[in-house]
């Protein structure tokens, strides 16, 4: 009786928030004694705001461009060593990575953990709404 009871005051309480946003939001978008809605002065200033956020933007991403053309020069001529040294030591670390196969059983072994952890929650929760579907069927009597 409790949980009934309960629901019915989440229900009620859904309700009234309801009423009251759409109370709020018919005030909003009515038309005032001058014609104007009122919330048309908000969105000429979120409109406004909108235009000065736009240009402050783009005023920063002219300041970075400038602003990062000398790292970009940097990372260019350290990432044209690492290229160089790479080409240089490729041999090296090919040796040191694993085979394909070691990689490949890795990944099943990962495959097949984790499909049995999935299968495992599935099965017990599938237990657990048959447990709750027989007790609510000896609640209500069927």
């Amino acid at each position: 009786m409790d949980l009934d009871r309960e629901e019915q005051f989440d229900l009620l309480t859904a309700a009234v928030i309801g009423m009251a946003l759409g109370a709020g939001i018919a005030l909003l978008l009515r038309r005032g004694p001058e014609g104007v809605r009122p919330i048309t002065p908000v969105m000429h200033g979120v409109g406004r705001g909108a235009r000065m956020a736009g240009v402050a933007g783009l005023t920063g991403a002219h300041w970075a461009g400038e602003a990062l053309e000398p790292a970009a020069k940097w990372t260019r001529k350290r990432a044209k060593r690492g290229a160089r040294w790479a080409r240089d030591h490729g041999e090296e670390i090919a040796e040191r990575l694993p085979d394909l196969e070691d990689v490949t059983d890795g990944v099943r072994e990962y495959m097949d953990a984790a499909r049995e952890a999935i299968n495992d929650t599935v099965e017990s929760e599938i237990k657990g709404l048959r447990k709750a579907i027989r007790r609510q069927r000896k609640r209500v009597g069927i």
